[in-house]
């Protein structure tokens, strides 16, 4: 996903991929080999979840992702949001191909995250909690492909997301994606679908419509159902007039946090 959403787009003909980039503003897209214009599998059957019901939020609960580099100015990034780990801790979560952490020549200063529409970050960070993922490059490995975040000051309690316990979503599940951009105008924009597959290495989901969903990597994907937090949106996947998007699954998410070796300031950051 570069600075932006990054595809994985499957079954398109190059001509068809330069017109369709053409009106995406330059998003980067990564050509499989899959056959052309062949469609998604078929949609899984509603699941039984014996969890109880919750609600999803009905305010903003997707951020935008600033990045700042030596001797620039911050640059909108992607989108990332903030996640409760008990104890009233939260960190900020986004994705690793959204930034460029450990370059020497170019060190990443601070990372932060703002509601849309609004002048002041909702946080400000100069330190990883624990080391940093790295950019996927397997449609299939998507949890490799993430950043945590220190929070060093006080947070609104109604931005920080609870994980769903069961640490990922079901099969044919309903899900919703809080676009971290919201619509533009400092409003929700939320995105429906239905959960094709779902791993611990990867979620890949079946939206109800197209959206041109660059700059969106990094925004939360919530349960319909739990109302809580299941996964990080990471990629998608263009089938014929088809959009899925594929996500970082957040018990995988949770366990890297739980199993992080320590803080490291981000622009002192070397990847070994």
């Amino acid at each position: 996903m570069s600075c932006n959403l990054k595809f994985v787009v499957r079954g398109f003909l190059l001509a068809l991929v330069a017109a369709f980039t053409a009106t995406l503003a330059g998003l980067t897209l990564i050509i499989s080999r899959t056959p052309f214009c062949r469609p998604p599998a078929p949609t899984p059957p509603p699941p039984t979840i014996t969890l109880p019901r919750g609600t999803l939020p009905t305010w903003q609960v997707g951020l935008e992702e600033w990045a700042r580099y030596r001797g620039q100015e911050y640059t909108l990034a992607g989108s990332g949001f903030l996640l409760g780990l008990g104890d009233e801790q939260a960190i900020g979560v986004t994705t690793a191909h959204s930034v460029s952490i450990g370059d020497i020549g170019h060190p990443l200063e601070r990372i932060a995250l703002r509601l849309v529409g609004q002048e002041q970050f909702v946080v400000e960070c100069d330190t990883l909690y624990g080391r940093p993922g790295r950019p996927f490059t397997d449609e299939n490995e998507l949890w490799v492909d993430y950043v945590l975040l220190n929070i060093a000051t006080p947070v609104d309690p109604k931005l920080v997301l609870e994980a769903d316990p069961r640490g990922l979503p079901q099969p044919g599940e309903r899900v919703a994606l809080f676009s971290g951009l919201g619509d533009r105008k400092g409003g929700l924009q939320v995105m429906e679908g239905t959960v094709q597959s779902a791993d611990e290495a990867a979620i890949w989901v079946l939206m109800d419509r197209m959206f041109d969903p660059g700059m969106m990597s990094g925004s939360p994907l919530l349960s319909q159902h739990t109302g809580k937090v299941a996964g990080m949106a990471v990629a998608c996947s263009l089938h014929y007039k088809y959009l899925l998007i594929g996500a970082h699954p957040i018990g995988s998410l949770v366990r890297l946090a739980e199993a992080a070796d320590g803080l490291y300031r981000l622009e002192e950051y070397r990847r070994e």
